[in-house]
C-alpha cells in the first residue's frame, strides 16, 4: 500500500534538492502549484501519466519517488562514529557526505599535476579511513565508479576513472545536491584576481548551503577531488560556501576532508 506522506515527503526533498520552488515545478509539469502542494502534504498522489516526467524532472526514478526507504535525502544517519547527510537515495542505495569536515589533510604530498587516480587522499580514504567501519559497516558501503571531467573553465586534466570505496565529491555534484545557478556551465565567475577572463570562483545564492563546519563546530574549507586550474591544484569550498574553480595547492596540510559514499540502506 502506498504511504501518501512518505511520498510527499520524498518529492517535497528532491525537489529542493533540485533546486526548484513548487511554482517552478508545477510549470514544468503544465499543473498547478496547488496539485504540488497537494502531493507534498499527502494529500493526494501524481496521476500514473505525470510520473516519468516528475521523475526525469527530480532526477529519480518512479520506483524511488512512489516506494520511498525510511530514510529520506537531507536526513542525518550514524556510520563509523560520524553523521552523514544523505544528498541522493537510488535503487536501495544512498550517497551520503559527511555532515562536518572530519580532519585535515593534504590530498597530495607535493604540489604537482596530478589526478585524483593517483593522489595520496584517495589511497587514505579507501585505505586507512575506510578501516574505522567495523566489518559490519563496511559490508555496507558500496564500490563505486568514481568519474570526473577536465576543468571546464581551465582544461586541466581529471585522470581516469577509478573504482573506490570512498571518495571527495566533485564540482559537477556539489552543483548537482548543493544547487544549480548555472555559474559552473556557463562559466560565470567572481574575480579575485587569478583569471580575468571569467573569474576564479563560484559565489551564488547557493553559498550559505555550501558552508560546512569542522568537528569543533567552525566553517572550514574543504577539497573537492576535480582539478584546479593550474598545475598542482585541486577545486575546493571555502569558508564562505564559495567553490574555488582556481583551486589550491593539493599539499596543503589545512584542507578539509569531507568524504563521501554510496551505501546500502
Amino acid at each position: 500500500m502506498l504511504d501518501n506522506r512518505k511520498i510527499g515527503n520524498q518529492i517535497a526533498a528532491l525537489r529542493r534538492q533540485r533546486g526548484y520552488t513548487q511554482e517552478q515545478l508545477a510549470e514544468q509539469l503544465d499543473i498547478s502549484p496547488q496539485a504540488i502542494s497537494k502531493w507534498e502534504n499527502g494529500h493526494t498522489l501524481p496521476e500514473t501519466a505525470q510520473l516519468p516526467a516528475l521523475a526525469k524532472l527530480l532526477h529519480s526514478s518512479i520506483d524511488a519517488i512512489l516506494t520511498p526507504v525510511d530514510v529520506v535525502v537531507g536526513d542525518v544517519i550514524s556510520l563509523g562514529g560520524f553523521q552523514w547527510r544523505v544528498l541522493e537515495i537510488k535503487g536501495g542505495q544512498a550517497l551520503v557526505l559527511s555532515e562536518r569536515v572530519l580532519e585535515e589533510r593534504a590530498i597530495h604530498h607535493v604540489n604537482k599535476l596530478m589526478t585524483w587516480e593517483n593522489c595520496d587522499m584517495r589511497k587514505y580514504l579507501n585505505g586507512e579511513f575506510y578501516d574505522k567501519f567495523s566489518p559490519q559497516e563496511q559490508k555496507k558501503i558500496v564500490l563505486t565508479t568514481v568519474t570526473d571531467r577536465p576543468n571546464p573553465w581551465y582544461g586541466n586534466p581529471c585522470g581516469n576513472d577509478t573504482q573506490d570505496k570512498i571518495f571527495l565529491l566533485s564540482y559537477d555534484e556539489v552543483v548537482r545536491y548543493f544547487g544549480d545557478s548555472g555559474h559552473l556551465k556557463n562559466c560565470i565567475g567572481v574575480d579575485h584576481g587569478y583569471d580575468l577572463k571569467h573569474g576564479d570562483a563560484i559565489s551564488d545564492d547557493y553559498n550559505s548551503v555550501r558552508i560546512a563546519l569542522n568537528l569543533n563546530g567552525f566553517p572550514a574549507w574543504w577539497w573537492l577531488r576535480s582539478p584546479g586550474g593550474m598545475r598542482g591544484h585541486a577545486t575546493n569550498g571555502s569558508t564562505d560556501g564559495v567553490i574555488w574553480m582556481c583551486g589550491d595547492g593539493v599539499h596543503r596540510k589545512d584542507g578539509g576532508v569531507r568524504p563521501a559514499m554510496w551505501i546500502t540502506l
